[in-house]
């Protein structure tokens, strides 16, 4: 059985995994950190896009890539 607290950037995680670790019938404590989602409209618009697509552009034009198979694509976007 599993409880879920949300908490906020402020929260004071030690004291609170403290506290419930003294709760009877608690056998883990874990802290999950959900990752924000972004839009492709921020990702694009970001800094550190552009700074990694002017990167990637350099690299290309100074011939450093490595061609991908169709295989190892799959693999990574788990296509069978």
């Amino acid at each position: 059985m599993e409880i879920r607290i949300s908490l906020n950037e402020y929260a004071d995680i030690p004291f609170i995994k403290k506290l419930l670790s003294q709760i009877k019938g608690i056998s883990d404590i874990e802290l999950v950190n959900d990752n924000k989602n972004f839009s492709w409209e921020e990702i694009e618009n970001s800094d550190d896009f552009k700074k990694v697509i002017m990167q990637s552009e350099k690299d290309f034009e100074e011939g450093k890539f490595v061609e991908s198979s169709a295989e190892l694509l799959d693999s990574i976007f788990q296509k069978r």
